[in-house]
């Protein structure tokens, strides 16, 4: 009795420790030299983290070693890293993943749903105008091996070809052997700089794809805490607007470049979201009435 005693009275002592313990959160990094594309969400992510510090103590962001989509997600799957976060679309048969569990929260308010396309450059030298789904059937388009967005460009009617090397795709599309890769609005821009030394790499001014692709952060369902409190961080910041404070320094810029205003739409039907319900139904649309940070410079405010 006295040892039980003494055990119950030491976890009380400890508790306190224990709960303030540092939390190890484990993101994905950059694949090679100018990738933006982890940027935000490691951001957010931070952002989420400084917001519960005081309720949950310290924290510790580790960058796993660069690795693409596929097996990021496997690595998510098995558990390989101390509660690792990944960010992606929204795909009802992850959720069928008894590992997986995903944070309800529109992570970057729906702007990948808006998609502008590089395109092969003999295509827009003569003129090329796509006004409806149908011009559009006649083209074909280039996706990464396992993104969500082969299936709805398919669901919709679309050729594309999965390549399997990121880099290879513009190769692919100046080349003339896929007609257009077509990229979230948020993202043009940072891939224009990104693959500068390129030339003729070029994109369409005339017609935006728009579906509902709400992506969010995915963590393995044994990470119980990790969740809760970037769940709790994130509405935080959503409620006191530095996460859409963040948002515009990162995208504000991108989305002034490729003017969306004027652009002709076309909406696009996503079969993966099945029966989702989102709790949150951010927009970022709104925000493209106010000037982006006076960190980021932009030539125009835009609206679609």
């Amino acid at each position: 009795m006295k040892i039980i005693m003494r055990c119950w009275w030491l976890l009380l002592l400890l508790q306190p420790l224990m709960a303030h313990a540092e939390l190890v959160v484990s993101h994905r990094s950059p694949y090679a030299p100018g990738d933006t594309h982890h940027l935000y969400s490691t951001a957010l992510l931070q952002l989420a983290l400084e917001k519960t510090r005081n309720d949950y103590g310290d924290f510790r962001l580790n960058p796993i070693p660069p690795r693409n989509y596929t097996r990021a997600l496997k690595a998510l799957v098995d558990n390989a890293y101390p509660n690792l976060v990944i960010e992606t679309s929204y795909e009802q048969n992850l959720t069928q993943n008894s590992n997986l569990n995903f944070i309800n929260f529109p992570m970057d308010l729906g702007v990948l749903g808006y998609r502008v396309c590089f395109m092969n450059p003999k295509l827009k030298k003569n003129g090329l105008k796509i006004d409806s789904l149908q011009q559009l059937s006649q083209y074909s388009f280039a996706h990464g091996v396992g993104w969500a967005d082969t299936l709805i460009f398919r669901h919709n009617g679309l050729k594309v070809r999965e390549i399997d090397n990121y880099d290879s795709i513009f190769l692919m599309v100046i080349g003339g052997r896929v007609d257009f890769f077509c990229r979230g609005v948020n993202e043009i821009l940072g891939e224009v700089e990104q693959f500068s030394q390129l030339n003729n790499l070029v994109i369409d001014d005339h017609f935006m794809l728009v579906y509902p692709l709400p992506r969010f952060f995915y963590l393995n369902s044994k990470n119980v805490l990790a969740k809760e409190r970037i769940e709790e961080g994130l509405k935080r910041a959503y409620m006191d607007g530095s996460l859409q404070t963040l948002w515009k320094a990162h995208y504000h810029t991108s989305l002034d470049y490729v003017r969306l205003k004027g652009r002709k739409i076309i909406a696009l039907e996503n079969p993966l979201l099945g029966n989702l319900n989102t709790r949150f139904t951010p927009d970022f649309i709104h925000l493209l009435d106010n000037k982006p940070p006076e960190s980021q410079s932009a030539s125009q405010t835009v609206q679609p």
